[in-house]
Formats: C-alpha cells, sequence, structure tokens
C-alpha cells in the first residue's frame, strides 16, 4: 500500500471487501446476488428519475453524485414507500416532490446526530426541508420538538410521519 501511495499519491477512496459467510450454501448465496441485483435495478432507476428531473443525462454524473442522488431519492421513497403523492419532510410536514427533493430546499440529514453516534448509515439518514435541519441541528428529534412548542414543528406529528419509514428507522425518532 505505501509503494502505491508514494507511486501514484494517496486515493480519494478505499474500498475493503471482506469474505463473509463461508459457510453459506449455494442457494443463500444465488439469493444474495439476486438482492444485489434487484438493488442495483432500483439504484438505477432512482439515478435515472431523478437524472430525468434535473435535465441531466448519467452518464455525466460522478460516481459522488451518482451515490448523493441514490441516497436522496431512496430516503425520499422511505418517507412513504406507499403513497409517492405523500412524501413528506418528517419534521416540518411540508410535501416533498421531486424536483424539490432535488432543489437546495431538502438535504439528507442524520436522524440521530452523528458526531453523538458516529452512525451514517442509511437507517440514520432520512431527508428533510433545509429549514427544518439547520433548527435541529445536533440534537435528536426529541431534544429539538419533543418538548418545544415551535410553530411548525408538532412532535406527534412528526411521529405519525415517521412511522411510515421503515422500523428500525422510525423508533431513531422516539424519545428515548
Amino acid at each position: 500500500m505505501n509503494a502505491i501511495v508514494r507511486r501514484y499519491g494517496h486515493p480519494n477512496e478505499i474500498i475493503v471487501e471482506v469474505v463473509r459467510d463461508l459457510k453459506t450454501s449455494k442457494k443463500r448465496a444465488q439469493e444474495i446476488q439476486r438482492e444485489q441485483a434487484e438493488r442495483q435495478t432500483r439504484n438505477e432507476a432512482h439515478v435515472e428519475d431523478a437524472c430525468a428531473s434535473l435535465g441531466l443525462t448519467p452518464a455525466t454524473l460522478s460516481r459522488s453524485q451518482r451515490r448523493e442522488l441514490t441516497q436522496k431519492m431512496q430516503l425520499w421513497v422511505e418517507l412513504n414507500p406507499d403513497d409517492v403523492t405523500d412524501r413528506r419532510c418528517p419534521y416540518t410536514g411540508e410535501q416533498i416532490g421531486i424536483s424539490r427533493l432535488l432543489s437546495s430546499a431538502v438535504e439528507i440529514e442524520h436522524i440521530l446526530p452523528w458526531s453523538r453516534t458516529l452512525d451514517d448509515s442509511l437507517n440514520n439518514k432520512t431527508v428533510a426541508m433545509s429549514t427544518a435541519n439547520r433548527y435541529k441541528r445536533n440534537k435528536t428529534p426529541f431534544e429539538a420538538f419533543g418538548s418545544s412548542n415551535i410553530e411548525g414543528y408538532d412532535y406527534d406529528h412528526i411521529l405519525e410521519r415517521a412511522a411510515l419509514m421503515p422500523r428500525a428507522k422510525a423508533k431513531r425518532f422516539a424519545s428515548d
């Protein structure tokens, strides 16, 4: 590794692949491959939808742009998987359509502060209005909205909207 760094400079990204599940059956290995192929197809569809809305072509995107678009689209779908017309900011309740999603008005944000949890997984991320993210800052949803009476932020409604998300994500909005 040191010889590679001396010759080519420091890498922008390092991907470590680890051999997992050596005892996995052939059937389970095929299921994993199928699931990965489905996720890849879904991610490509997300990028194509976003690019169509932005007037871009997927081939012109950098790797980081593709990753951000894929994450934003996936997190947007999680706001309400069953109803594309009712996807709302979990904090403000404002409607987030695809054009709004892809603007600077909506950001990817950590539900539980990254600085306190070091959790950068998708289970700890959602999309939210930039204004709500600025107000929330380095707090949990309960700390930011649970005990305050701030106009436009109702903690009970926040929990209702969070309940539409995957269970592992929704529980991060709870008071504890």
